[in-house]
């Protein structure tokens, strides 16, 4: 699962196999160390009581959600991504966007048989 964070953006791409998981466990999770206890992580979960796409962050944590009917048809379907634009309550927007991955067209040694191909040379569905 990759992550790329800019000002009040929060865009999260994951692998076939991490869709799987997603599928099959309703969380994936991933970290990054900064030695010692000092940790980093972040998720991407299928919450069954949410009703709209959701971020949170507490502890060292980044928590997005999606809401189960959501991510079912996002995941069983040609669909390559899921966006929102949260109103938070300072009045800016936070800019949410999953996405299914696709290979770089300019990095011929990457392994792309984890990413979606077949999507990448058709018209995406709704985003």
């Amino acid at each position: 699962m990759k992550l790329r964070c800019v000002h009040n953006s929060i865009r999260i791409r994951i692998k076939k196999s991490e869709l799987a998981e997603l599928d099959k466990e309703g969380i994936i999770t991933e970290t990054v160390s900064f030695g010692g206890a000092t940790m980093f992580a972040y998720t991407l979960a299928i919450d069954a009581l949410r009703d709209e796409v959701n971020a949170e962050y507490m502890d060292n944590l980044l928590a997005v959600h999606i809401p189960l009917v959501q991510a079912q048809k996002w995941i069983t379907t040609n669909e390559v991504g899921i966006e929102v634009h949260k109103q938070l309550d300072n009045g800016e927007q936070l800019h949410i966007l999953i996405e299914k991955d696709f290979p770089c067209v300019d990095r011929a040694d990457e392994d792309k048989s984890d990413t979606f191909t077949e999507l990448a040379t058709k018209k995406p569905d709704v985003c």
